[in-house]
């Protein structure tokens, strides 16, 4: 089991990769990270979706932010969450009842420890005024609309494990596939990663979203059959999204 500090939201436009996947009614699989494209994806119609992570910390934060959203008004949330930077005992007292014994155990060991909540997380401060343009549920109608979602569903699978060990646990059939920035940390070229991505059963995977690809590796993907696409990005310029589709690889 890897331990490493969490994302508490994400650094990547969730809200125009509508543009390019069409998620209504769909079975989607995803990279879990701080669980904001597990709540983008029910926010724009997913069926049904499952996530996986190497970092088995992960999951713990996403029970708790899952559990938040269900419970929490709007203001609850953002002052916790934001506000508070995850750091306001009274607020997570409101949910710790509500939270499985393994999760909430981890969570008053903290308090126990006298380590602040905001200490499991990675300091992201360059996005923090960003949050709200990128992330839907940050907005109070789409956070009730999530909450009512959220409170007639289960917790999704969770698959502890890295990218390449993934089709050793899961063989299912997917719509979609999030890969979000992974490919930067598995040393290998287009070629391998398409060859690796064949793996998948899936028809549609954002196989990188990046904030930099330069001309020759946009160029190294397209000669492998992917397609890239830009969206306004969280800071100045547009990010890509290099995409494979299976309907026509």
């Amino acid at each position: 089991m890897t331990i490493e500090k969490v994302y508490d939201f994400t650094n990547e436009n969730l809200i125009d990769l509508s543009k390019i996947y069409h998620f209504a009614d769909t079975n989607i699989l995803t990279v879990l990270g701080s669980g904001d494209q597990y709540f983008s994806a029910l926010l724009a119609g997913a069926k049904n979706i499952e996530v996986f992570d190497i970092n088995y910390l992960t999951l713990y934060y996403f029970i708790l932010k899952f559990t938040a959203i269900k419970i929490l008004l709007y203001e609850e949330f953002i002052q916790m969450f934001v506000v508070d930077n995850l750091d306001n005992l009274s607020i997570y007292a409101k949910l710790r009842n509500f939270l499985p014994l393994k999760v909430s155990d981890f969570f008053d060991n903290l308090i126990r420890l006298q380590r602040k909540f905001s200490s499991i997380k990675i300091h992201n401060t360059i996005f923090a005024n960003t949050k709200s343009k990128i992330i839907s549920y940050l907005e109070k109608s789409e956070y009730y609309h999530l909450q009512s979602i959220l409170n007639r569903t289960s917790l999704p699978k969770f698959y502890n494990c890295n990218l390449l060990e993934l089709p050793n646990f899961t063989t299912k059939k997917y719509d979609i596939a999030l890969l979000s920035n992974i490919y930067h940390y598995l040393a290998i070229n287009p070629k391998e990663y398409k060859e690796f991505l064949s793996k998948l059963n899936c028809s549609d995977i954002l196989a990188l979203y990046t904030w930099i690809l330069s001309e020759e590796e946009q160029a190294e993907f397209t000669k492998n059959g992917f397609d890239i696409y830009q969206i306004p990005g969280v800071l100045k310029n547009n990010d890509y999204v290099v995409s494979l589709s299976r309907k026509r690889v």
